[in-house]
């Protein structure tokens, strides 16, 4: 279920991600057309004469001064801010109306008398005519439509490659920078007069208002509440900082429609203003959320990965609006210029996307390594906590196989006790009871003939209900054997008990088998009596005498071998038992360990701290037969032998 949903909403993202940049990409092909249309307007006046500087007629039909070209003196006249009402009245003693006709008779060198009213009185300013290169055009509007491209090149990689809708808002608030860089170009004159136009009046200055509601965007969107998770389009925060924007851009429509133009003083302290309430808002809360992150004001608790992520991201853009709202923004509402040179200023502009670019992928990098890192640690925290459950089911399971190994240990010798003092010794009774009477008859036949002939019979009954009591007596000990002798091996001791299996028991259970077994079983010498009064010693003697048994009952059922060896050497504190012969053999990778009639005494030897091999090498193979190494640590109580190991040469297929 948390999969689909997963799937649904990154469906759901990628949809909106990708006609929110298709919106993207006609917003900014608009505006380079606009630009484009600005610029050619500029271009088409490259080498014609002007006062050497940039000059607009407002919409008051005033003539303002715009900017100076960087290689040219600074004009006396401030550029219009919010601060500066200076314009142009008079030129050359005519009505300004006719500056263009000024600049079109004049001849580079020639002077040109202006008169400027500025805020409480005129001045007259003297200045030579220059003319206006390209060179001039670059400095001034070139590289803003470059700072402007950069703006907008880096805004469509953000929003193209977002991962989520905060990546997707910090591709889109770098719009409103690249307007304002875009369209200056409508924005001043050099020797034909342009009035304001719909381009400079409806937005580029509301530009100014947008780029502070994006600046409140950006700050609201890196609070720590809206980072703790996935964020969504939410009204309070994508849509609050425009509001106002959306009252300005209506009263400048309202204007430009019922008056044909907008009040451009008003418009302008309108735009500038919110631009510097947006900025300086932005950077309160910021900082705010900064210090909330620093933990030097109260605040919900913030994870580590989005604390370290947001420290980054105000740090820069704090940094960022920093900078350029007291470069840029501040000093042009209170001077109408910058604070840098132009060139300077606008290099930084071209520049600083770029960096903001490259921070910002370089914090989704951190982010995604982050991520990954988190990822693997919880994975990390799963696999321990499932080896942790495994480790104590794998601790229950060898209890329960412990527990099991010993109800079977001791069932085995119930039975084993069991077979001995009853059906055994009832089988004993009977051939002794039948033995007697056959003989009482057979004397009492002898001394009565006449009797011989109907007591005959009833001998030769007796006779052969005594040999079925043999052969029960046979097939019970043959049993006691398949559920392994232990009250046998109790009562004579380990070592007794395997050679009387070996030599009599086993023989006994096969009398048609030609398999001779030759038992070397002197590293058992060193056990006590005792040896089964502790656990560990228990556990010891019946791994041993259950796999020896299984072995040889192998051996005489299965292996078609005619030689067999059971040989005991000490290691150590270890006690090697191998068991070979010269069989059939067969393939050890072939039958599964559990389908052998080994895999009970491999839990046994396991049990006990040992180990057991299987090898085998079938025929026709030279070398053929199989060979099982047991391997166990003497018990504590138990004193081991000095002795070596079994020589590889005595040790068939090794």
């Amino acid at each position: 279920m948390s999969i689909s949903t997963a799937y649904t909403t990154d469906t759901r993202w990628r949809q909106l991600r990708l006609r929110l940049t298709l919106l993207y990409l006609v917003l900014a092909l608009a505006l380079l057309i606009i630009s484009g249309t600005g610029h050619a307007r500029l271009l088409s006046q490259v080498g014609r004469t002007f006062g050497g500087f940039f000059w607009a007629v407002d919409t008051d039909k005033q003539v303002v001064v715009v900017s100076t070209p960087p290689a040219l003196p600074p004009f006396v006249a401030s550029p219009g801010s919010i601060t500066s009402f200076d314009h142009i009245v008079r030129v050359n003693g005519k009505s300004v109306s006719l500056l263009s006709d000024v600049y079109q008779h004049a001849h580079p060198g020639g002077l040109i008398n202006y008169i400027i009213q500025t805020n409480s009185s005129a001045k007259i300013v003297v200045r030579p005519a220059v003319t206006f290169t390209t060179n001039m055009w670059f400095e001034s509007y070139g590289l803003t439509l470059i700072a402007g491209i950069c703006w907008l090149l880096v805004g469509f990689i953000l929003l193209a490659r977002a991962p989520n809708w905060t990546g997707a808002v910090e591709g889109m608030t770098l719009l409103p920078a690249a307007m304002l860089f875009l369209l200056f170009s409508h924005w001043g004159n050099v020797q034909q007069a342009y009035e304001a136009d719909i381009v400079f009046q409806l937005l580029w200055t509301p530009a100014f208002a947008l780029l502070g509601a994006a600046f409140i965007h950006l700050s609201l969107t890196y609070r720590p509440e809206a980072m703790r998770e996935s964020r969504t389009p939410r009204l309070a925060i994508d849509a609050l900082p425009y509001l106002p924007l959306i009252a300005l851009v209506a009263f400048d429509v309202g204007s430009y429609f019922i008056g044909g133009s907008v009040p451009g003083h008003l418009q302008f302290m309108l735009s500038l203003g919110y631009a510097a309430f947006g900025g300086i808002l932005s950077l309160i809360i910021g900082i705010t959320s900064l210090l909330r992150i620093l933990r030097l004001l109260p605040g919900v608790d913030i994870p580590d990965y989005i604390r370290r992520r947001l420290g980054d991201l105000l740090a820069l853009w704090i940094g960022g609006v920093g900078l350029g709202f007291c470069l840029g923004i501040l000093p042009i509402l209170l001077t109408g210029t910058p604070l840098l040179p132009l060139q300077i200023f606008y290099v930084l502009a071209s520049v600083y996307p770029f960096i903001l670019l490259y921070a910002l992928r370089s914090l989704r990098l951190i982010d995604r390594l982050q991520s990954t890192l988190a990822q693997r640690e919880e994975a990390l925290v799963e696999q321990q906590k499932l080896a942790e459950e495994l480790r104590q089911a794998n601790s229950e399971l060898q209890q329960a196989t412990s527990l099991l190994l010993h109800a079977d240990a001791h069932l085995r010798s119930l039975l084993s006790q069991r077979i001995h003092d009853q059906p055994k010794q009832q089988t004993l009774r009977i051939r002794s009871l039948l033995g007697h009477w056959q003989h009482k008859l057979k004397v009492e036949a002898e001394h009565n003939p006449p009797m011989k002939l109907f007591v005959q019979p009833i001998i030769e009954a007796l006779g052969k209900v005594r040999k079925i009591s043999e052969e029960l007596d046979g097939d019970l000990r043959g049993l006691q054997l398949l559920v392994e002798d232990a009250y046998q091996r109790r009562s004579l001791g380990l070592k007794l008990h395997l050679e009387k299996l070996i030599r009599e028991d086993l023989p006994g259970l096969h009398p048609e088998s030609p398999l001779k077994v030759q038992p070397d079983l002197w590293a058992l010498d060193a056990l006590s009596p005792d040896l089964e009064q502790t656990e560990a010693g228990e556990k010891f003697a019946e791994a041993i005498s259950y796999t020896v048994t299984q072995a040889l009952l192998n051996v005489y059922n299965h292996a078609g071998a005619s030689f067999a060896t059971v040989r005991t050497v000490c290691v150590n504190r270890y006690l090697e038992v191998y068991i070979t012969d010269d069989g059939r053999g067969f393939d050890p990778n072939a039958i599964s360990p559990e389908k052998t009639s080994l895999f009970k005494a491999q839990l046994k030897v396991r049990e006990a701290g040992g180990t057991l091999t299987i090898s085998s090498v079938p025929r026709p193979q030279p070398e053929h037969g199989t060979t099982i190494i047991l391997r166990l640590p003497f018990p504590d109580s138990q004193q081991a032998p000095r002795s070596g190991p079994l020589p590889s040469t005595m040790v068939p297929g090794i």
